[in-house]
């Protein structure tokens, strides 16, 4: 209808009852507030899945931990488990790594031992991506709904403007704009195509509406024109929160339904001629009488028999007044008494035509001298009169025409409206089918809705539905003609044949421009009308608290504003910190407890036969050593290079002060860390060939420690007898001490001839 832009809305938290208390729990953001929440938990997803990643990592990896003596693949693949931060860098580290090791080459079964992680890690990279997507979805078009303020709450009230004159020029006018307006919605909105543009203001696009055809005529001596053939229009029951979108709680909810029952009537024998001395020849049409402010006419309605100016032989269409269709109304408010509705009715209908418990409104529709290319069988529009007498103005030639064959057809809607307590047993709930006004309506609305506040809620409610839903005769009296959907086939005077079923279509028509003005009704009264109607505005009383409760309860869907549900937003950010303080905690306080069991049950290394038990802080030490800084720093002792500290945390760090190696470039095909000599080589050795590799006759000590000697022949002999004295054993460790002292590999004198003791007696026991 009208943009949101003027829809003053509520923003923060409240409650959406259409999904409950706890489910409902809504949070309104502006639109550009929304738009960086979204783009947050994106984000902050993507960190869920990463974390996700890693703990998939921590638990693959201490699963196939391992003491024994294992394959390269294991090796890589335990360093790949520790080192990938993402999923998807696992699965492609991964996937070279099996590539590399593939199966009959290198290593055993490398696809069966790599593939179903990177099959894994590729599912949880896809899953988190899409999530992290579609974490736009905590807010839709559905999910989208706004609650409007209500501060300028308040209904039209003609007794407050007191003045003809605004009325004339100020209300009248809007209401015209209005009624045009939600015929225009009707036709775009009620129908069975989804997401029409411009249906996206009230709760629901459009209300239900049943139409059933082929029922009874509801009216009597037989004046109907089909007497088992007419159209029966129903709202079925319209949810106040549902429907309408007043979000109150269960207790102060309402239902509404509106029954429409639509008859073309007979004309013969309810006309009669008269002759005008003004107008000449008219034609009156006796369906009752009418009173008006000077006297009390015997007949309903009239109108002139020849009222149309036709193009002569000089002129053409295209040179006169377009002909148009004309719409003329009546209606009557069912009451069993007239003088309970003193002032409602000007109408008297014949019995035929009366009614008690319901409305009825009778429309008048004339097309003067508009011809038609095929004959019209509508029993409204009925046109089967010949008149070929039009002539196409460039070749002279006859054109086949057909015009109505009366002066006007006539057309009666019964009107009938129930208010339903949902929270009554179901044989309860509703009062009877009744016209709008009915006289007895508030003493039938008190028995269903018993309690002060329940009732003091409908008073309002039916306030509004009053006043502000547009009835077939407020939506003929404001437009006229312009409500019928004929007139869109109608050009230069000259229509496309009318279907047989045209009085149905254009009955629903307007039934759904009255059902798109009591979706407007509501959120109208909510926000306020403008600001120029503010003479007519009457707000409620400081006593009426059920009129300002529903006011500032009052939904609609706004795409300027973000409503996110508090619920699924909750569960995305508690259930992704559990997993971030998982991935960060999870690790270190298992390594944590394990050494404290360790420590607690002095558990020691022990051999058993030829084998060495696998140690129970195994598995944390394995995680914690294939970090790449701990192996950084496995690399540079295995070179002679540092002293370091931390070295079963994740950072190890060196003295002050001390450097650590280079790569050694002599084999590019090679590479390797340089020892402390090769660091101390002149450049002139490095010239020549591209960088020759040279037999460095360097090999690693028996231990496996980080100390790395070159050997000469003499200490080849003394590692043959290893098993000599121990004085022997401090000499040649002296000697080694020196020479490393030399070299400032830096090992402990007194250290050297432990190291040794227990690597001999390591040998013995293997």
């Amino acid at each position: 209808m009208t943009s949101t832009n003027h829809y003053d809305v509520k923003l923060g938290f409240w409650t959406n009852w259409s999904h409950g208390k706890i489910q409902g729990a809504t949070v309104t953001l502006t639109r550009q507030h929304g738009g960086f929440l979204i783009a947050f938990l994106a984000i902050f997803i993507g960190m869920v899945g990463k974390s996700f990643w890693r703990l998939g990592c921590f638990a693959l990896h201490r699963y196939f931990s391992s003491a024994e003596a294992q394959d390269g693949l294991y090796h890589q693949r335990q360093i790949i488990l520790r080192n990938s931060d993402t999923a998807q860098d696992g699965a492609w580290r991964l996937l070279t790594s099996m590539f590399a090791w593939r199966s009959g080459r290198r290593a055993r079964k490398p696809i069966l031992r790599l593939l179903p992680i990177i099959l894994a890690a590729f599912t949880v990279s896809a899953a988190f991506g899409v999530a992290s997507i579609f974490s736009s979805n905590v807010t839709s078009e559905t999910l989208n709904r706004v609650l409007l303020k209500g501060t300028r709450c308040g209904s039209y009230s003609l007794e407050k403007a007191d003045s003809v004159y605004k009325q004339l020029t100020l209300l009248l006018p809007f209401q015209t704009e209005k009624a045009n307006k939600f015929l225009n919605y009707g036709m775009q909105c009620y129908t069975n195509e989804t997401h029409t543009d411009g249906c996206n203001l009230y709760i629901k696009p459009s209300l239900p509406l049943i139409s059933t055809r082929g029922v009874a005529c509801p009216f009597g001596d037989n004046i109907c024109k089909l007497e088992n053939d007419n159209l029966v229009m129903d709202t079925g029951m319209l949810d106040s929160l549902e429907h309408l979108g007043i979000n109150t709680a269960p207790a102060n909810r309402f239902q509404v339904r509106m029954v429409y029952t639509c008859a073309p009537l007979k004309t013969q024998g309810y006309m009669s001629d008269y002759n005008d001395t003004e107008y000449g020849a008219v034609k009156r049409y006796m369906y009752g009488s009418v009173a008006n402010v000077l006297q009390v006419n015997n007949f309903t309605y009239e109108l002139p028999v020849d009222n149309a100016y036709l193009p002569n032989e000089n002129t053409s269409s295209a040179n006169i007044p377009r002909l148009e269709y004309q719409l003329g109304l009546i209606h009557h408010y069912g009451t069993p008494n007239e003088t309970l509705l003193p002032g409602f009715n000007e109408w008297s209908p014949i019995d035929a035509l009366s009614l008690v418990d319901a409305d009825v409104h009778l429309l008048f529709m004339s097309a003067p001298e508009i011809h038609y290319a095929a004959p019209v069988k509508d029993p409204w529009f009925s046109a089967q009169k010949d008149a070929s007498e039009i002539n196409e103005e460039s070749t002279k030639t006859k054109l086949s025409a057909w015009k109505q064959d009366e002066p006007a057809g006539v057309m009666a809607c019964v009107q009938q409206t129930q208010y339903c307590n949902p929270n009554l047993p179901e044989a309860e709930r509703c009062e009877p089918l009744r016209g709008i006004n009915h006289p007895s309506k508030g003493e039938r609305v008190k028995k269903i809705f018993p309690t002060d506040d329940q009732f003091a809620t409908m008073a309002w409610v039916d306030d509004l539905f009053t006043y502000g839903v547009y009835t077939i005769s407020a939506t003929v009296g404001f437009i006229g003609a312009s409500a019928l959907r004929a007139r869109y086939s109608l050009s230069y005077g000259y229509s496309a044949p009318l279907p047989e079923n045209q009085w149905q279509l254009e009955a629903e028509h307007m039934i759904k421009g009255t059902l798109a003005s009591l979706q407007d009704a509501f959120v109208e009264a909510a926000n306020g009308m403008p600001e120029s109607l503010e003479d007519f505005r009457q707000p409620p009383r400081a006593n009426q608290t059920m009129a300002l409760n529903m006011c500032a309860n009052q939904m609609i869907v706004s795409n300027n504003y973000s409503s996110f549900n508090v619920l699924g937003l909750s569960l995305i950010l508690i259930l992704g910190i559990i997993i971030i303080l998982l991935d960060m905690g999870l690790e270190p306080t298992v390594a944590w407890w394990q050494r404290r069991q360790y420590r607690k049950h002095q558990l020691r290394d022990e051999c058993y036969g030829d084998e060495k038990s696998s140690h129970p802080l195994y598995g944390a030490i394995e995680w914690s050593q294939t970090n790449f800084l701990q192996l950084q720093r496995l690399t540079q002792e295995e070179a002679g290079y540092g002293e370091w500290t931390g070295c079963d945390k994740d950072v190890p760090v060196t003295e002050p002060g001390q450097l650590l190696a280079g790569f050694d470039l002599r084999n590019v095909a090679h590479p390797q860390l340089q020892t402390k000599k090769q660091s101390t080589t002149p450049e002139s050795e490095w010239e020549g060939d591209v960088m020759p590799l040279k037999p460095c006759g360097v090999s690693r000590t028996d231990t496996g420690l980080e100390t790395l000697v070159e050997e000469s022949e003499a200490e080849k002999g003394d590692k043959k007898a290893e098993d000599g004295d121990e004085g022997t054993q401090a000499v040649r460790g002296h000697t080694v001490n020196e020479r490393d002292e030399e070299s400032g590999l830096g090992v402990q004198e007194e250290e050297w001839p432990i190291r040794r003791e227990q690597d001999r007696d390591w040998r013995q026991l293997r």
